[in-house]
């Protein structure tokens, strides 16, 4: 975990409470994710730690700081959102989203524990055997839009769907990952971290402030994520899209229905379709509706699993 790779990270044997860290599993724009050892219940875990790169770094004494003193209020502003935004996604009970066990602050910084889950991401899926038939996409896609709709029912979007953030169990079933990107998608409105991932990400995340972004956010990243499964490639990055929408030639983006023609069903060729669409008022505005155009079936929610409700103080328990 010294590797030039990771700078930031902590070093392996690590001690933060009673959790031993292992390894990184991963960095992304707002923290590094470990795999650590729960040495009282002795178990593996996995620990996202707040660090964003853009404005912060590990400082020697193993403390996160921000980068400048221009940089602390966005700092620790982000660290309280960090904070609060896993205590809030912690109390959804679902099989399909990550499960959140505890946050606690330390080092300056906040760490978020969550059940480690053996596997592989989609993506790397991907990568191995290019594109997934029909019926496998849909044992993948369908729990995972189960999950998210308890999400957007809580008033949350994911912000950053994409086929590394949907990770396959040993048994095959899926779960969410890497809730970093949420945010809250109603109530008081303040400028987002801008963190795409370019061509999953929808125009509105390059530009648009809260307002403009909720459920059919999240359903163009899944919308791209099946695009990917069917075409061996992601879809054209939506700013390049945009030079041809906004300067009304033609979408530059060659449509589910010609690259999966013959090959995967009219339905689910026109659902990826209408999940892409570049504007966001003429994608599917729920996931209830987007499931109907996946199944055929109608358009009501799926009764959801309850939130779990934590008791008080800074290690609510709950999954994520």
């Amino acid at each position: 975990m010294n590797d030039s790779a990771y700078p930031d990270a902590l070093p392996a044997q690590h001690r933060l409470h009673w959790y031993v860290l292992e390894k990184v599993l991963g960095q992304g724009g707002f923290g590094i994710t470990y795999l650590a050892r729960d040495t009282n219940l002795d178990q593996m875990v996995a620990i996202k730690e707040y660090l964003p790169g853009d404005v912060a770094t590990r400082r020697p004494d193993g403390m996160v700081r921000a980068r400048t003193e221009s940089q602390r209020e966005r700092y620790r502003w982000g660290l309280d959102r960090f904070i609060r935004e896993a205590r809030t996604l912690a109390r959804f009970d679902h099989p399909h989203i990550v499960r959140v066990l505890s946050v606690f602050e330390l080092n300056e910084t906040a760490y978020m524990v969550m059940r480690f889950e053996a596997g592989h991401n989609l993506g790397a899926e991907l990568e191995r055997r290019g594109v997934l038939p029909e019926e496998e996409l849909l044992r993948i896609l369908l729990p995972v839009l189960d999950g998210l709709e308890l999400v957007h029912g809580a008033g949350f979007i994911h912000r950053d769907i994409k086929p590394d953030n949907i990770h396959i169990r040993d048994d095959g079933s899926p779960v969410l990952l890497d809730f970093g990107s949420a945010r809250q998608a109603l109530g008081k409105a303040r400028t987002l971290t801008i963190l795409v991932a370019p061509g999953y990400a929808p125009f509105e995340q390059y530009y648009s402030s809260s307002e403009d972004q909720g459920p059919w956010t999240d359903i163009y990243g899944l919308g791209a994520t099946c695009y990917r499964a069917i075409a061996g490639t992601a879809p054209l990055d939506s700013i390049a899209r945009s030079k041809g929408v906004l300067g009304s030639t033609r979408d530059m983006l060659v449509p589910a229905k010609v690259i999966g023609k013959g090959r995967y069903s009219d339905r689910l060729l026109a659902a990826i379709d209408h999940a892409l669409e570049f504007a966001e008022k003429d994608r599917p505005q729920t996931v209830a509706e987007w499931r109907s155009e996946l199944t055929g079936e109608s358009a009501a929610p799926r009764p959801a699993v309850a939130p779990h409700q934590p008791g008080e103080g800074s290690g609510e328990n709950g999954n994520f």
